[in-house]
């Protein structure tokens, strides 16, 4: 598993595209840290993970490349393990990077200007940190599920119309007047997209609540279901 890590952390990096694009958003993201004194500034760190997990499997099967990597001795659990862990590995390297150049931002480049040093809360920003990490991993394995079946970048666009597409059996629900159906969008949204305060779990409230049991639930799922898929389907050499 480990050198399925490492090709994909080499695939991600030795593009110039996804290097530009995730250095272009550390350097917007370093700055909102270090004025808030690493509070907060990480809210919007979903599109980072976006630019790292497009196409996580889709791209490998579409070039042929797949084909040739499960020719080897390797599980395609092992496969598809490397894919979701090198997701999280390259998400938390932008982190530490966004983290590391707010320290700096703070420590050196505000005095240099001759602004004073805004205070930086290293509790804070390393609770910040992980709790953008954590959320990070439930979506991460919900876009595995879906590169393990569409095409290209179909995992990303699928996971971003997720949330519009729960909202579906509301509206129905409203139009048809039916309450059942009004009330199936939210119980599926709670649970395909659960929304987890990190920040006050890792303070140590609520750390074994209902919302945590369906983060992890929903975790699970996603890396149960992308194995099933995966494990079940035949891969054509690819010409992309």
């Amino acid at each position: 598993m480990n050198e399925m890590v490492r090709r994909f952390l080499r695939q991600r990096f030795s593009s110039a595209g996804v290097v530009v694009a995730l250095a272009a958003l550390v350097l917007f993201t370093a700055p909102q840290l270090a004025s808030s004194g690493g509070r907060s500034g990480l809210e919007t760190a979903t599109l980072p993970l976006l630019i790292l997990a497009a196409g996580c499997v889709s791209r490998d099967a579409s070039s042929g490349a797949l084909q040739m990597i499960l020719c080897r001795p390797l599980s395609r659990a092992d496969y598809l393990l490397g894919r979701y862990v090198g997701i999280l590995a390259g998400f938390a390297a932008f982190l530490a990077a966004a983290c590391a150049l707010a320290v700096l931002f703070s420590r050196a480049l505000l005095p240099a200007i001759g602004r004073p040093p805004a205070p930086i809360a290293f509790a804070g920003l390393g609770t910040q940190a992980l709790a953008a990490f954590l959320g990070a991993t439930a979506s991460a394995a919900m876009i595995l599920f879906f590169s393990t079946f569409l095409p290209g970048y179909g995992d990303v666009l699928a996971f971003i119309l997720l949330a519009p597409l729960t909202a579906l059996p509301e509206v129905a629900g409203q139009v048809l007047h039916a309450p059942w159906l009004h009330e199936a969008g939210p119980i599926l949204r709670r649970n395909l997209l659960p929304s987890l305060d990190w920040g006050a779990v890792l303070r140590g409230h609520d750390a074994f609540g209902e919302a945590t049991g369906r983060w992890a639930l929903a975790l699970v799922a996603a890396l149960a279901a992308a194995l099933v898929v995966f494990s079940r389907r035949e891969f054509a050499y690819g010409h992309d």
